[in-house]
């Protein structure tokens, strides 16, 4: 069985104040197309280990290094920067 490869995408976050409480993603698993829509609270986000379980909850298979999954997360807000200044 090949390991599934999933994408992210930032969707949003919601504010309590001025702090952002959590965001919302988009993971997709290119290898069947399913997609899922999750919140994760901004304390969670940077930690793989934290989003190995969100994920496992939701049937998708998340086996990144801490490294990689700081990259993966650079990268979508990155994506979602440049998709910010194009509107």
């Amino acid at each position: 069985m090949s390991e599934p490869t999933l994408t992210f995408k930032c969707l949003g976050h919601t504010k309590r104040g001025d702090l952002i409480e959590s965001y919302q993603l988009e993971v997709t698993d290119t290898r069947d197309g399913t997609t899922v829509e999750i919140s994760v609270p901004t304390r969670k986000l940077i930690s793989a280990h934290s989003m190995k379980s969100i994920l496992f909850g939701r049937k998708m298979f998340y086996s990144v290094t801490q490294h990689k999954h700081a990259k993966i997360l650079s990268e979508m807000f990155d994506r979602k920067q440049l998709e910010e200044a194009k509107d």
